[in-house]
C-alpha cells in the first residue's frame, strides 16, 4: 500500500475534503467509517429509507456532512496549544496496487489498523473509493485529540514507521501480491513489479 498525508489548515478546506469522500458513496455500496462521531447511525437510516427520492436524499447527504463538520470543528477549538497556521486536520490517502483486489471487509479492516496508529484518540471519518482503476481509502483525522484536547504532530520518522508497520501488518493479515512498496525512492513510492509467473 502507498499512504500519503495532506495537513488541512481552514475549515473551509475541511468541508471541501469531506464533500469529496463522502459524494462517491451515494450508491451505498462503499463504507463510511466514523470514530468519535456521534449521532451517524440516524442519518445512515434515513439515507436507506429515502434512497429513491433523490433531492430528499441530496438534503440528508448534506446534512450529514455538516454535523460531521461541526464536530470536528468543535473538538478542533478546544486544543490547548494554539500556532499561526496551524494543521487542524490530515487527509490520509492509502492506495493499492490495481492488480489486487480487496473486499470491503479488508478494506475497513486496514482503516481500523491505520486509525490505531496514527489517529487512536482523534475524530476520524474514512470511505473507500473505486472510481479510478486501483481501490483507495480516503481518511481525515483530527489533529486534536478528542477529549484529551492536545495536539498529534508527528516527525517525518514517527510517520515513516506507521507506514512500515501498516506494510508488515498488510503482509501478516492481507497477504496482498502486488501492493508492496519500493522504498529505495527518494522522492515517491512506487509498487514493486512483481514477476509475471509465465515468466519463471
Amino acid at each position: 500500500m502507498i499512504i500519503k498525508e495532506k495537513s488541512i489548515k481552514s475549515y473551509i478546506v475541511l468541508e471541501k475534503t469531506l464533500r469529496y469522500i463522502l459524494s462517491k458513496n451515494a450508491d451505498n455500496e462503499n463504507f463510511v467509517f466514523k470514530k468519535f462521531v456521534q449521532g451517524d447511525r440516524a442519518f445512515e437510516k434515513q439515507l436507506v429509507l429515502v434512497k429513491n427520492d433523490t433531492e430528499v436524499y441530496s438534503l440528508v447527504m448534506e446534512n450529514r456532512l455538516q454535523e460531521m463538520r461541526k464536530q470536528f470543528i468543535i473538538n478542533d477549538k478546544q486544543r490547548l496549544h494554539k500556532r499561526i497556521s496551524e494543521t487542524k486536520f490530515y487527509h490520509s490517502i492509502i492506495s493499492f496496487s490495481k492488480l489486487d483486489r480487496l473486499t470491503n471487509e479488508q478494506l475497513l479492516s486496514v482503516v481500523k489498523q491505520f486509525t490505531k496508529l496514527r489517529f487512536p484518540n482523534s475524530i476520524v471519518v474514512a470511505t473507500n473509493h473505486s472510481d479510478k482503476e486501483h481501490q483507495h481509502i480516503h481518511l481525515i483525522g483530527s489533529n486534536v485529540e478528542y477529549g484529551i484536547h492536545t495536539t498529534n504532530y508527528l516527525t517525518k520518522k514517527q510517520f515513516k514507521n506507521i507506514k512500515l508497520a501498516m506494510e508488515q501488518w498488510q503482509d501478516r493479515e492481507l497477504g496482498l501480491q502486488h501492493s508492496r512498496i519500493d522504498h529505495s525512492k527518494k522522492k515517491t513510492n512506487h509498487f514493486i513489479r512483481m514477476p509475471n509467473s509465465n515468466s519463471i
